[in-house]
């Protein structure tokens, strides 16, 4: 990066996060004094893509012009010669400007200075901004843990041969590579990321972020307008999520046979036995799910209401209160039944051939039948020849390696549903310490139908350390974003997962990489909408003081002095479309959907590709529309019902 790239960013700190009266050095002192510009070469080094790249580098280019700053902010004088108030409202322009591109930019800036200012890569660093928050950060060094998977590695060229290739080791694939090698196939596992267990898992943000989620966590859909989470290790997801463990509704399931024309292949006694075959080997419970502060605060506010609450399911068992909270980041217990401790263990046990970091990259196709997978590990290639080939990449990769390929038919990448989360943060009087506990023990169905359709919202609780809420709050000046963030052992959190009716796409760049593109639907805005009121009146029920929603520009109400409408006509004036109210994806799914029709689904009922024999799907990118719940559990039992079918097939 340039030194007139520092320059700019310098400023910029300093105004996001300047000096204030207050208590300690994290208030007092400025933020040129943090020294966070001598980090962002490293983080800019770490950013997906070289697009990501130039883009940062354009913005802070533009920033540093009076060119740019009159098309950013509207003065033509460069950021840095602004006066500190000035520079206050130039970022308020720029967060509230009628370019989706530039509200992109901001708050994308805004972020990278979250990530540097409340995150640390040294166990032995504690930044100041810890001490204020009264965040402990992670309780010593991680466990000393061998690793007892037995994986591969590739060190040059190499051709394997196998009975079925699995691309992906999460809830799909690692289910999947269970059941096919216990059923005695002869199985090679291909798996994008690397091998982390108990040893690895420091529980520090910035570390597990860049380790073990995709992209490390800093990717976006194409707008910038949500931020996508998803695992990147071996077992995917299910090594990082909540363990929250929904079975499919019933009503899911009839509807998605509709959809697909299917008779009995949801609603049916097979998927159903599966189900349960999962469950019991994923150690699903309601036995290990104390209540936080967080989730009791939630509890609270609903039966304070009258409103559905109930213990989540979870597939873990062991699960402390006093060590909790901190395994989105890794379970250092090895409490959490993931995929790398259940189905994976079970297909190594049978022989399977596992190979971390290597990251497929197409599909091989012989007379309209798939042959095996082409990938890469580092600067080698590894060539894999199978009689099948299970893709289980995920809803934002799977398609992407059918597109690469030449394969699937015109609905590759359509449909793709994100199950979009944001969230209200209510501030309490007395201490939440929203990090510790269990990581979600309650949830709420009581929207989860508004429209008599299926579609709504959940209300569900998460941990929350020191960037989940720097990066998902709004900012307006640096004085009130710097008491919101550093006052996180006061604050709750109600999340709104949405089931989304509408719908993105998966496409590619001229790199071959996935591009995803994703819109809120004005149907779904108005459930989110819904769902910001409704959390808000939760949180005001359960004794909060103060409720902050998640919009770039942050809307504040005290309950105690005005009425929810009132709170919902300013989040109004902001919005709920891109880059003005904040989103998540956790959740991701129907890339590569199900059905009978060939022009408006990918797989057919064994999750067989319509186009290609030998080639099948199974994660959540074969959803026929969005679940409604979190996915894993359905991603598990469709993966073993479709490798059961295979493994007789094969066999």
């Amino acid at each position: 990066m340039r030194s007139s790239h520092l320059d700019v960013f310098d400023h910029l700190v300093d105004t996001l996060l300047p000096a204030m009266p207050g208590e300690g050095p994290a208030f007092t002192t400025a933020g040129k004094d943090l020294g966070l510009a001598a980090r962002l070469p490293d983080v800019y080094a770490r950013l997906p893509s070289d697009r990501h790249r130039r883009d940062l580098s354009l913005f802070l280019t533009l920033l540093g012009s009076p060119v740019g700053g009159m098309a950013l902010y509207g003065k033509p004088v460069p950021f840095s010669r602004l006066s500190p108030t000035d520079r206050e409202a130039a970022f308020r322009r720029m967060e509230t400007h009628p370019a989706g591109l530039i509200r992109r930019g901001a708050k994308a800036l805004k972020a990278l200075v979250a990530l540097l200012w409340v995150t640390t890569d040294d166990p032995d660093h504690r930044p100041p901004a810890w001490e204020a928050m009264g965040y402990p950060g992670p309780d010593g060094p991680p466990p000393d843990v061998p690793k007892v998977l037995p994986t591969e590695q590739v060190l040059r060229d190499s051709t394997v041969e196998c009975d079925v290739v699995v691309v992906g080791s999460g809830a799909g694939g690692g289910t999947a590579a269970g059941v096919l090698a216990s059923a005695g196939l002869d199985v090679v596992v291909l798996e994008a990321g690397s091998y982390h267990n108990e040893a690895d898992f420091w529980h520090l943000e910035a570390q597990a972020y860049r380790d073990v989620y995709l992209d490390g966590a800093l990717n976006t859909t194409a707008d910038g307008g949500m931020v996508v989470l998803a695992g990147h290790t071996l077992g995917g997801g299910t090594v990082v999520n909540y363990t929250t463990s929904f079975p499919t509704p019933p009503e899911i399931r009839e509807e998605w046979d509709r959809v697909c024309r299917f008779d009995g292949v949801f609603s049916g006694d097979e998927y159903s036995r599966s189900g349960r075959a999962v469950e019991e080997r994923l150690s699903v419970n309601r036995e290990h799910g104390w209540p936080s502060g967080r989730d009791q605060l939630l509890e609270k506010g609903l039966r304070e209401l009258g409103w559905h609450v109930d213990e989540m399911p979870r597939n873990a068992a062991g699960c402390t209160t006093e060590a909790c909270g901190y395994c989105t980041m890794g379970c250092r217990l090895g409490a959490k039944r993931s995929t790398l401790v259940t189905y994976l263990h079970d297909a190594a046990e049978a022989g399977a051939r596992i190979f971390p970091r290597t990251r497929a990259d197409k599909v091989l196709v012989s007379e309209g039948r798939a042959v095996g997978v082409v990938a890469t590990s580092g600067e080698a290639t590894l060539t894999v020849h199978a009689r099948a080939v299970v893709l289980a990449a995920g809803a934002l990769h799977t398609p992407a390696i059918l597109l690469r390929s030449g394969v699937g038919g015109p609905a590759v990448g359509r449909f793709l549903r994100l199950h979009p989360v944001t969230a209200v943060w209510p501030r309490f009087p007395d201490r939440v310490d929203p990090w510790t506990g269990i990581l979600q023990a309650r949830y709420s169905d009581q929207f989860a139908d508004l429209d008599g359709r299926g579609y709504g919202f959940k209300f569900e609780t998460a941990p929350i350390h020191p960037l989940f809420l720097a990066a998902f709050i709004g900012w307006w000046d640096g004085a009130s974003y710097k008491r919101d963030v550093l006052s996180l052992g006061h604050m709750g959190v109600v999340g709104i997962l949405l089931c989304d009716k509408g719908w993105g796409s998966v496409g590619l760049r001229r790199d071959g990489s996935p591009v995803w593109r994703y819109r809120i639907s004005r149907y779904d805005r108005r459930h989110v909408r819904e769902g910001i009121r409704r959390a808000a009146e939760v949180a005001a029920a359960a004794g909060a003081e103060e409720v902050i929603a998640s919009t770039m520009v942050p809307v504040r109400w005290r309950p105690s002095a005005e009425p929810v409408e009132a709170f919902m006509e300013r989040v109004d004036s902001v919005g709920y479309g891109s880059n003005r109210t904040v989103y998540f994806t956790f959740h991701q799914m129907g890339s590569a959907r199900m059905g009978s029709d060939r022009a408006l689904s990918v797989v057919d009922q064994d999750n067989r590709v319509h186009d290609t024999e030998g080639l099948y799907v199974v994660d959540g990118s074969c959803f026929p529309t969005a679940s409604g719940v979190n996915p894993m559990l359905t991603i598990a039992t469709i993966a073993h019902r479709a490798a059961s079918r295979l493994a007789a097939r094969l066999g």
